[in-house]
């Protein structure tokens, strides 16, 4: 049987020596043949086809998370097409608001396949950025820092990250931090050691430290470097220390309502911030709120009220109430609304070794030094002169003194 399953597989003759074999045989023979032709057939279907490996084109050039040299810098930012963005046209953002833009940058980002898709992601969050969206600062500022899809500058980089981090971006503060910490990097933006302790301040705060928030509303107020003057910001982080509960921020955001320094003037919100403040133990706080109580300015006026006031701000040594206290009872007991007379009478009193006399009178009298007259009024006299400089300026104590004189 199996030579005439080949017989009839290999050709159609009869083989010699078969021609006595019964036709059903045959039949047979030619049915096992078609089934065999079959089988090999599904086997060759089931072979898998050839696999074609092509190796890919190198990958594009970027730099590691923690940065690159300068060298590599360059020669990945010549890599980059001129043209970042396609069809963009001058910008990136093509008029769409800072977060809508940001935010297509970054659904973006994440199915980038290529170096010039990258490019368009950085260019669209640097122009996010500069529209105003501190998130695309953080992201645009890290991109800048590594070379990655854009050239590498060190000093718009952590310009960025330092306005995400003013922006309330907590990430991006960490980032700028970390990478100043490197003594290289920290020399190639102006200031940079300096630079990172202010940012450290501003990331201790915005993760719960009042304190911090206090510091660095008085250094934005001051513009003390690394600090630019900026009250806006001062004001923002005095809001920040006092939501966090600090009284000394509660106060300082009252006088900055009160006079309009980085908010708008409003003395009814500056009046609920002192009264705040005072509330938790702040004395400045309490003489602040005694003084618009006393002139009627925000709140009603109540002259019992605001004699409280300044007791308890001065039961605390808080000069400012100490001096209010005093000039109200001096009101009261007549003293002269005459400017002169107002002044001689002062001196007269500083003479007798009134200190909070002396306060008033030095800083009424004109070509001599408050802290020499204060000093030479009585040995208290010190104390209040190391108080008026702790505040400088002196505004309301002149406020509340030009009422009388």
């Amino acid at each position: 049987m199996p030579a005439a399953w080949y017989t009839v597989t290999m050709s159609r003759r009869r083989a010699p020596g078969l021609s006595m074999l019964p036709r059903s045989g045959l039949r047979v023979g030619r049915l096992a043949a078609a089934s065999l032709v079959a089988f090999v057939a599904l086997v060759a279907a089931c072979r898998p086809a050839p696999v074609s490996i092509t190796p890919d084109a190198p990958a594009s050039p970027t730099c590691p998370l923690e940065g690159c040299d300068d060298t590599r810098a360059a020669r990945i930012a010549s890599a980059h097409p001129p043209d970042a963005c396609p069809g963009a046209g001058p910008s990136a953002c093509g008029g769409a608001p800072a977060r809508e833009c940001a935010e297509r940058a970054l659904a973006a980002w994440s199915g980038a396949r290529n170096e010039r898709e990258v490019a368009c992601v950085a260019r669209t969050l640097v122009e996010a950025c500069e529209l105003g969206d501190p998130p695309a600062c953080g992201h645009a500022g890290r991109l800048l820092l590594d070379g990655r899809g854009i050239a590498r500058d060190a000093a718009k980089g952590v310009s960025m990250l330092t306005l995400a981090c003013e922006g309330d971006v907590a990430l991006a503060c960490m980032a700028a931090i970390r990478w100043l910490a490197e003594e290289h990097n920290a020399s190639m933006v102006p200031e940079g050691a300096a630079l990172r302790s202010r940012l450290d301040g501003e990331y201790s705060c915005l993760t719960g430290a009042a304190d911090e928030c206090f510091n660095a509303g008085l250094a934005f107020f001051s513009g003390h470097p690394p600090f630019p003057r900026d009250e806006v910001r001062s004001a923002a982080e005095y809001q920040r220390g006092c939501d966090l509960g600090s009284g000394r921020s509660c106060c300082n955001l009252g006088d900055a309502y009160e006079y309009g320094n980085g908010v708008p003037r409003d003395l009814a919100i500056a009046a609920l911030l002192y009264e705040r403040a005072c509330r938790t133990g702040n004395p400045l706080g309490c003489a602040n709120l005694g003084h618009l109580v006393e002139n009627g300015e925000g709140v009603a006026r109540d002259a019992p009220r605001a004699r409280e006031l300044y007791r308890e701000a001065c039961a605390e040594a808080d000069v400012y109430g100490c001096l209010h206290l005093e000039m109200m009872a001096s009101l009261e007991a007549g003293t002269p609304r005459d400017a002169q007379r107002a002044l001689a009478r002062w001196q007269q009193a500083c003479d007798h070794a009134d200190g909070r006399a002396c306060a008033i009178f030095a800083n009424r009298a004109p070509g001599r030094r408050a802290r020499e007259i204060l000093v030479a009024g009585n040995p208290g006299g010190a104390q209040f002169a190391d108080g008026l400089t702790e505040f400088a300026g002196f505004q309301k104590f002149r406020v509340g003194l030009d009422a009388q004189i």
